[in-house]
């Protein structure tokens, strides 16, 4: 009964730290100061014209050059441009891809760029292993579609290694229809097609009506591939894809978007925080989703820029600040892999550069200092039940904002903390890293410094883009991203300040993320997004058992089961213990029930006698709790290890062709009852919120829990006994709740060790009447309560047989 007590007690423990576990992050940490970034900071630009001019050269340093350009042709500040500073009348939208999605391309990612802000849209993995996990509908490739203002869909984007690219599609045709499964439909809007695509499936073909130059081509068939996965997309689509319609006036701006701090005298920081106060003073709350300022007379954010130059790697964008006379361009670049690193998967070939250049083209000293966003719209796959290891209290989100600065620890605030106006600023101190990192795949900034300690930015903020949810639960899906502000550098005329990024956007793969080092310091590596949180020792070494027999089987699903036997194998001889010590204390229960009878009033006696009982038959009665205490860690650094490798994410149980068990890292998600369950329980959040699949691993696990308790659960004695019984059977019932999304690699962890701790139970041998007999404590009988009747009919027994 003790040992019931013990274990029920550790039982409701154990749920309590899963619980917190999988739905909590542990507590901020209060970061170390980083050292203020005073005026002494920035570098002073030194007269180098000669020099410069005639190599062409950026100096090493502030970024500030000297460049042979044609002479200056307006003072800053001039509200009327000459020559060449007149920006072009129009410029219209346009979309540039960079690199392939083809696996056997020589790039390992396919980039969607556009000129509206200079930024990225999209950016695509060519990999067979990173596919989209909830779109298995067919893939066409991301056009761009936009509707024209006569008839069809105008095809804005061709990505290289597309199904479109190997149908021959361009830029440039009209879509006026499609035929799929001999039903033809008319494409008038860009849903049209992708309704159309979500019914079809990977490997079937598609017939599209095209017009090129004005005249019908006549049908192109098109065979479908399966989505890759994006790690950056417009947020609308992540918005589409979890509430199934997209808010009105929903923010989706690309990801790098640029604009100014400071120009001359003007201070965009300033003008917010006047704006902040005014607010303030006017009563209002903290909005985020304010429309984000610019300076007067600067359009960079949203303004289409001119495209300067393009091939199939780069693409440089430019556009003109006349109010401040002031050139700026952003240039992306993409770099082959080398041949003979094709099958290096940790090469690291997953990135953009983004070189950023303002140069001052009036006649005189200009201040300058720019903003500089980073990546947004990563991906909220898994929303329903991924729960991302966080370093902090405000850290829980799908999307974490991360950053180090030289000499301190990460540092990472969730979503909800930046809806909140929690995030607080990240000032001074040379930046190693800031972006934003999801559970499986990161997307982050590092500047490319000569030298580490070199300060370039003055202050990282967390930025919320998009609306900012009423509802507390849902803000851990908003759309937040760094913002990196520099600090002023004075321009000469003539002079460029120059800065470049390394932009990686891949997947998080450790020996892969070793080697993006910041100034190539290995010390500074984005190894530091690897974060298994609490048994991060035991979450290592369960990945490196993993691994080791997933290459030798092939597939991880039996790989974990190799792993539960070899951990129950281990356990044995400590389980067989446990076994022999419950089955003892049965054998004794009538005994103990007797000292529990005996010493009824009196519980210190009622305990040293239990304990001189224990000790007699050698039972350890706290033996049944070792082998919990150890599995504790096992299963706590199994769950982090599936939370935080991306080598178990889309790793199928039985394969890819079906969806149940198609990814070890999710629920099994056997059936889609998303139409026939109530939209609390399909799309809402809370223990409640089970999710659009039903899952039957977490069924079959608590049913085996259930399974041994009726098995070798002991016949309640009296009725604390039977309802400790009804509080275990009822605490298993909680757990399905809990277990419901977790993953389906865990439960097979569980359903694998519930089976062998049956079979080890079963074969343990029945212990011998016999010996049972004869272990058995003779306890003395009190004598019987005297009575005055009893007294007296013995008295005269004794009187008569005197007589006698």
């Amino acid at each position: 009964m003790e040992q019931r007590r013990i274990v029920a007690f550790i039982s409701l423990s154990f749920l309590v730290l899963v619980l917190h576990s999988m739905l909590f992050a542990p507590k901020h940490q209060p970061r170390k100061q980083l050292a203020p970034a005073g005026g002494d900071q920035q570098a002073e630009v030194q007269d180098q014209a000669d020099v410069l001019a005639a190599a062409g050269n950026v100096a090493q340093g502030d970024g500030v050059s000297d460049q042979a350009e044609e002479g200056p042709v307006a003072g800053a500040g001039d509200d009327v441009p000459p020559g060449d500073l007149a920006p072009p009348d129009s410029v219209d939208l346009e979309y540039i891809t960079l690199g392939s999605v083809a696996e056997d391309s020589p790039f390992r990612l396919l980039a969607t760029l556009t000129n509206a802000g200079a930024g990225v849209r999209r950016i695509e993995l060519a990999s067979d292993r990173f596919r989209d996990l909830h779109d298995r509908g067919g893939y066409l490739g991301n056009l761009e579609l936009m509707a024209d203002s006569t008839a069809g869909l105008l095809v804005g984007a061709v990505g290289t290694g597309t199904p479109a690219a190997a149908a021959n599609l361009q830029v440039g045709d009209r879509l006026l229809s499609a035929v799929h499964a001999g039903k033809r439909t008319v494409l008038s809007a860009p849903p049209d097609l992708a309704q159309l695509l979500s019914q079809s499936k990977p490997g079937k073909q598609l017939a599209l009506e095209v017009i090129r130059g004005g005249s019908p081509l006549g049908e192109l068939v098109v065979t479908l591939a399966r989505r890759p996965l994006e790690v950056i997309r417009p947020e609308s689509e992540n918005v589409m894809m979890r509430a199934g319609k997209i808010p009105p006036d929903l923010p989706a701006p690309p990801s790098f978007q640029f604009t100014l701090e400071r120009a001359g005298k003007s201070n965009l920081s300033k003008l917010e925080r006047a704006r902040k106060e005014q607010r303030r003073r006017d009563g209002l709350p903290f909005d985020p989703n304010l429309k984000e300022l610019e300076l007067a007379g600067v359009e960079l954010r949203d303004a289409n820029w001119e495209i300067q130059q393009r091939s199939d790697t780069s693409v440089t964008f430019r556009q003109i600040v006349p109010r401040y006379a002031l050139e700026v361009t952003k240039r992306f670049s993409l770099a082959e892999v080398p041949v003979d690193s094709l099958q290096d998967r940790e090469y690291p070939g997953y990135g953009l550069q983004v070189d950023l250049k303002i140069r001052n083209v009036g006649t005189s000293e200009t201040d300058v200092a720019y903003r500089l966003d980073g990546p947004n719209g990563l991906p909220l796959e898994g929303w329903w039940y991924a729960n991302k290891i966080g370093r902090s209290w405000s850290a829980a989100g799908i999307r974490d904002i991360v950053a180090r600065h030289v000499g301190n620890e990460t540092v990472q605030f969730g979503p909800a903390a930046v809806a909140t106006g929690d995030a607080e600023p990240m000032q001074g101190g040379p930046l190693v890293y800031a972006g934003v990192d999801a559970q499986y795949f990161s997307a982050v900034l590092l500047p490319k410094k000569e030298n580490l300690e070199q300060v370039w930015i003055d202050e990282t903020r967390s930025v919320l883009i998009g609306p900012n949810p009423k509802r507390p639960a849902e803000r851990r899906y908003c759309n937040a991203t760094c913002r990196l502000i520099t600090h002023a550098h004075s321009l000469k005329a003539g002079q460029t300040l120059q800065h470049s990024y390394d932009i990686f956007t891949g997947p998080k793969r450790p020996d892969l993320l070793a080697r993006y080092q910041a100034s190539g310091s290995p010390q500074h590596t984005l190894g530091d997004l690897m974060y298994y949180g609490w048994f991060g020792s035991v979450a290592k070494a369960m990945l490196g058992i993993l691994h080791f027999f997933y290459d030798i089987i092939g597939n991880y699903g039996i790989a974990i089961i190799m792993l539960t036997v070899l951990v129950r194998s281990c356990m044995f001889p400590i389980s067989r213990k446990q076994a022999q010590s419950m089955a003892k204390m049965q054998e004794l229960r009538p005994e103990m029930d007797k000292l529990k009878e005996k010493y009824k009033g009196d519980a210190q006696k009622q305990s040293q006698a239990m304990q001189e009982l224990y000790r007699k038959h050698q039972i350890n009665p706290l033996a049944g709790c070792l082998p919990m205490f150890i599995q504790l860690p096992i299963f706590l650094g199994l769950y982090r290890a599936l939370m935080v490798d991306v080598e178990l994410r889309q790793a199928p149980l039985l394969g890819n062709a079906i969806r149940w068990c198609s990814n070890l890292a999710a629920p099994d998600m056997l059936f889609d009852w998303s139409s026939i369950v109530p939209n609390f329980i399909a799309h809402g959040t809370g223990m409640f919120a089970l999710g659009p699949y039903l899952n039957v691993l977490p069924l079959v696990t608590v049913g085996l829990f259930l399974l041994q308790q009726t098995m070798f659960m002991p016949e309640a004695a009296n009725e604390q006994a039977a309802l400790q019984q009804k509080i275990m059977k009822y605490m298993m019932l909680f757990m399905g709740l809990l277990f419901f999304k977790v993953a389906s690699g865990l439960c097979l962890y569980f359903i694998a060790s519930s089976l062998w701790g049956i079979a080890e139970r079963k074969m343990l041998p029945k212990p011998d009447a016999a010996s049972a007999t004869s272990a058995k404590t003779p306890i003395s009988k009190p004598p019987p309560r005297s009575s005055k009747n009893g007294q007296a009919k013995n008295n005269r027994s004794n009187r008569a047989k005197k007589k006698k």
